[in-house]
């Protein structure tokens, strides 16, 4: 039992991203719950070497980054934060750039990342580091999802800040619409794998068949959003206690953790763009007898 187990999975992992078939009708998929939670892990593992690879390549091109523009993970920790040369900049508008500029730099790995490691391709460094088309849509993409995420927090600060109207109605109006932005992101979990899309390149279909598709799915699709979360938070939380060690001991260790952390934040933004291609194949690649186990046959 255990082995046919592993030879289902591994069937899964090889086909990802090499699917040929892709279903556009607007019939319910059933996600079973256990590869929605455990398949994302596995698309990260699959490859890990190729991952490590890329990762390194660009952890090292935020890294620089970072420093150049003195916004690197060991500001505020490291006792010389406030020197001259390595201290950390206090600016918005720096932190702003710095910001959108990372953003674009994992745009570029997402890609490279998606066709290597998920699809199998060759590793190419010349067209991973070029700038296409396709990594301003993962931009637009991503920044769309961080508007989503932060969602919840912009509500919650509205609502603690507000002042309490005398108007019933204007009242009742002001919490209706403000507190949408809690149970928006809930919503948005049904249109999770539309960046796997544009990871691959590919025509999505209209949001009303994702609508359609991920009916009765929502409770799975955040279950395996959160243990991905809860995964990432658990090595996070780990690796900062472990940094501050590293931070004070030197400036070149407090780089080395500088260049570990951001290889981190790569494999946790790895991590939750595996769950959107997961649930992408599982809606449009994996249905009906089209699924990897039953082609074999």
């Amino acid at each position: 039992m255990m082995k046919n187990f592993r030879e289902t999975f591994g069937k899964k992992l090889r086909s990802i991203g090499n699917a040929e078939f892709l279903d556009d009708s607007s019939a319910v998929v059933k996600i079973p719950v256990w590869d929605m939670c455990f398949l994302p892990i596995g698309v990260l593992l699959f490859r890990f070497k190729r991952f490590l690879c890329l990762g390194a390549l660009f952890s090292l091109f935020i890294s620089i980054l970072a420093l150049c523009m003195r916004e690197g993970y060991f500001c505020g920790f490291a006792e010389w934060g406030d020197d001259a040369y390595f201290g950390c900049s206090k600016s918005m508008p720096m932190y702003i750039t710095f910001f959108l500029l990372r953003l674009l730099i994992i745009s570029v790995f997402l890609r490279a990342w998606y066709r290597s490691a998920v699809c199998g391709g060759d590793i190419n460094i010349r067209e991973a580091l070029t700038i296409s088309p396709l990594d301003w849509k993962m931009f637009i993409s991503l920044l769309i999802v961080l508007g989503f995420l932060c969602l919840p927090i912009i509500s919650i600060y509205a609502l603690v800040l507000r002042v309490p109207n005398p108007d019933w109605r204007i009242e009742s109006l002001y919490f209706a619409v403000v507190s949408s932005g809690i149970w928006l992101p809930l919503v948005g979990l049904r249109f999770f794998s539309i960046p796997a899309f544009v990871m691959a390149g590919e025509q999505r279909p209209g949001l009303k068949v994702f609508w359609c598709k991920t009916a009765d799915n929502t409770l799975k699709l955040l279950l395996s959003i959160a243990l991905i979360f809860l995964l990432n938070s658990i090595l996070l939380i780990n690796f900062n206690v472990f940094a501050v060690s590293l931070i004070e001991f030197s400036a070149v260790t407090a780089l080395l953790a500088d260049f570990i952390y951001n290889l981190l934040f790569l494999l946790m933004v790895a991590s939750f763009c595996s769950v959107s291609i997961v649930q992408k194949e599982m809606l449009f690649a994996w249905t009906d007898d089209n699924a990897p186990e039953k082609k074999e046959k």
